[in-house]
């Protein structure tokens, strides 16, 4: 889709949008936008105006001569420029009442500019226009940047740059992040776009020029904007990558009639591309420095290395209510050395959360893995919890699968805990279920309050005569299964799982029940535990927890 031709004329719409200064108010004759006009002229007095004034004059009142004519008077001449076929009143001061009631009886524009506006300016910007469209426009680009850089030094955020781009444009502004969710829009008065059912569209990430869904390859591209039909009736776009560093941060679009994006739309969305990248970065650098303030405090409460004098004093740091209930989440990669930098893990889980509508903090541990204190709710926990690993799971399959071969993740929960002195202790807590999460090589969000036996055998395994008793029982298992590609070891697990009912034993195994019982014969003879016997099926159990718990198995 390319954009239109310059057109020739030049309407009152193009007049504000092209050359009258920010903030230029349409007091009456807001549906006269697509008049013509030909010429500017100002105003000396209102002694013969059919010598001044031409049709399709833009007509300038200036502040002198404005405050030398009563309300009544300026009134009636708004009556005689109408009669001229005028195209519109130009004022540097708010008329009365009386006159707009003129004015809108007449269907005549009054165009009402802000505050400390120079007539010279006008002057000059109008015949630029007139006489030179598209270098006025050209300048006009220039000077929108020039204003989105001052607001964006003034902190005035994604919404007062979005706000701005629609007023010099009349079309939608989108702010996306490099993740599509929407950081700010801005939507015209007199808009005809479905909003609702344009969103869903933008957020697709298929719906990107090609080269803009890598985001390294968006910040290498020489090209800054991109021209797009949206698959909505007449819809499209011109979309500009957001670039910081090496890659895009997120996308500026500027939604319109497709036939009706123009090379101030284009212009708009470069240039709206670039104020945007600032205020993100400024937002970044801002975000880094307190979670820098935060990660040093969270890292010495976890630590255990500050008093709870020094706790309660730095607490405010966190700028989050640590008075309610909280269960801490801790996230690692399986196997560190092939997967991605656990930053990678952090920035996705910190996007989730701020999707979340209960307040959590997150931290990045010593750059071993993801701590969430999540604030409790007892009733919504469990499910809250397993959502939140859900997705987090899905979203690092997505975004990683292809450059990481079964790229997985393993975490744990601690139980709930009311005050923050305590947080090192449930932090142990999760460590100690996401450990175990490991050695068994579970796929899920492992809680600490379901450990079980695990809680007790986690802190027995180290000792000597604990390792000897598994190694006795279970190892000649192990070496069975090893030396004749069997799986014994297996088979007794599911056999206990199962609560050493035959049938659904031999059915998740897939195997005959007849082979089924050769196998556990075969255990029997090896372990010397007489399965049918209570207190050995629990040291074989026991025995069997013991060596899945090896850093080995």
């Amino acid at each position: 889709m390319d954009l239109p031709a310059q057109k020739n004329e030049v309407t009152l719409g193009d007049l504000i949008r092209l050359a009258l200064p920010f903030g230029t108010m349409v007091s009456t004759g807001p549906g006269q936008m697509g008049r013509e006009i030909n010429w500017v002229v100002t105003l000396v007095d209102w002694n013969n105006l059919a010598d001044q004034i031409q049709a399709n004059d833009v007509v300038l009142l200036p502040p002198a001569l404005q405050e030398g004519t009563r309300d009544e008077a300026l009134a009636a001449h708004v009556g005689e420029l109408a009669d001229l076929h005028a195209a519109a009143l130009v004022t540097f001061q708010d008329v009365h009442t009386g006159v707009k009631k003129e004015a809108l009886r007449l269907d005549f524009p009054i165009l009402a500019l802000p505050a400390n506006t120079s007539l010279r300016y006008v002057q000059r910007v109008t015949t630029s226009l007139l006489l030179d469209r598209q270098a006025q426009t050209t300048e006009r680009g220039m000077e929108l940047y020039r204003r989105l850089s001052e607001m964006s030094l003034e902190e005035r955020g994604l919404e007062a740059l979005a706000s701005l781009m629609t007023t010099v444009t009349g079309k939608i502004v989108v702010i996306q992040d490099k993740r599509l969710d929407v950081r700010a829009i801005a939507v015209p008065p007199d808009n005809k776009i479905d909003v609702e059912g344009l969103l869903p569209v933008l957020k697709q990430r298929e719906m990107l020029p090609a080269v803009l869904r890598n985001r390294k390859a968006a910040a290498k591209t020489h090209q800054s904007y991109w021209q797009q039909l949206l698959g909505i009736e007449n819809v499209g776009r011109l979309v500009a990558p957001i670039i910081s560093g090496d890659r895009a941060r997120g996308y500026v679009s500027v939604v319109g009639p497709a036939d009706q994006l123009d090379l101030l739309d284009s212009l708009t969305a470069e240039q709206g591309a670039v104020a945007s990248a600032l205020e993100m970065a400024k937002a970044k650098a801002v975000s880094e420095a307190e979670k820098a303030l935060r990660g040093d405090f969270l890292e010495g409460l976890l630590a255990g290395t500050l008093p709870r004098k020094e706790i309660e004093r730095l607490e405010s740091r966190l700028d989050h209510d640590t008075s309610q209930p909280h269960v801490i989440m801790t996230f690692a990669w399986e196997q560190p050395e092939r997967a991605p930098a656990i930053a990678d893990l952090a920035t996705t889980m910190n996007w989730l959360l701020s999707s979340h509508k209960r307040p959590a903090l997150m931290h990045n541990f010593a750059e071993d893995h993801v701590v969430v204190f999540l604030a409790s709710a007892p009733e919504q926990d469990g499910g809250e919890v397993a959502e939140l690993d859900r997705r987090l799971r899905e979203h690092l399959q997505a975004e990683y699968s292809e450059e990481y071969d079964n790229v997985r993740i393993v975490g744990g929960v601690s139980g709930p805990t009311n005050a923050i002195h305590e947080w090192p202790t449930v932090h142990q807590e999760a460590l100690q279920a996401m450990d175990l999460a490991r050695r068994l090589h579970l796929n899920h969000l492992v809680e600490f309050n379901s450990l079980g036996i695990y809680q007790l055998l986690s802190q027995l395994e180290h000792l000597d005569g604990v390792r000897r008793f598994a190694e006795q029982i279970i190892g000649p298992l192990a070496e069975y299964d090893r030396r004749h590609r069997g799986s014994l070891v297996e088979t007794i697990d599911a056999y206990f799982n199962h609560h050493a009912n035959v049938s659904q034993t031999a059915e998740s195994l897939f195997i005959h029940r007849n082979t089924l019982l050769y196998r556990l014969e075969r255990i029997q003879e090896l372990t010397g535990q007489d399965i049918n016997q209570p207190d050995t099926r629990l040291a074989l159990q026991l025995a069997l927890k013991l060596w899945q718990l090896r850093p080995d198995t």
